[in-house]
């Protein structure tokens, strides 16, 4: 397999550590991940909105985010809503005021493959929610990207391309998965 050792790397390692750590967090917790990924995915395209509109122009702002090698505005404006992403996505997994209860049943390697298939989801999910706001888009608003700083990446890398191009079943397919989980559940409403 031919590997550009940057992003493709990247990907692929993003994809097994967030896999692997499913399995060590189990199946209930890792839908409680892929929950708060998604709520955490609107709030942070909504407050990096309101951040754009409000703060991303100011010279003050800009000249603090040079500290940070952030040359404009969109660039401060991704870094806000990634930062965001993240830490919802941590806080609501930690501390939410939900649970997940499904069964054990069935057998070990049903249950491992649905770890597997879980951990997968969550990981394309996050790393595409990501990409999409890196890339200047947004899912709440619709914004023109001009200059859109993943031009060179999606050209270079197989896996970019994928998470980009495939975005939209990225988004989806965890949704479903918590849907048919919750319809196999075999426990009383």
């Amino acid at each position: 397999m031919n590997l550009n050792l940057s992003w493709d790397l990247f990907i692929l390692v993003f994809f097994a550590v967030v896999t692997a750590y499913s399995f060590i967090i189990g199946k209930n917790q890792t839908l409680k991940v892929i929950t708060a990924t998604y709520v955490a995915i609107l709030c942070a395209d909504g407050m990096g909105n309101l951040f754009a509109k409000y703060f991303a122009s100011s010279e003050a702002f800009l000249k603090f985010m040079k500290l940070f090698s952030i040359g404009n505005a969109d660039q401060a404006v991704a870094f806000f809503k990634v930062l965001i992403l993240i830490i919802i996505v941590v806080l609501m997994a930690v501390r939410g005021l939900y649970n997940y209860d499904s069964g054990a049943d069935g057998p070990v390697s049903m249950r491992l493959s649905i770890t597997l298939l879980l951990g997968v989801l969550s990981a394309g999910l996050m790393l595409s929610a990501m990409l999409v706001f890196v890339s200047g888009s947004s899912l709440v608003n619709h914004v023109a990207v001009l200059n859109n700083p993943l031009t060179e990446i999606y050209a270079q890398s197989r896996l970019v391309r994928i998470m980009l191009d495939y975005s939209n079943m990225w988004f989806f397919l965890p949704g479903v998965a918590i849907i048919s989980l919750s319809m196999m559940d075999k426990k009383p409403a």
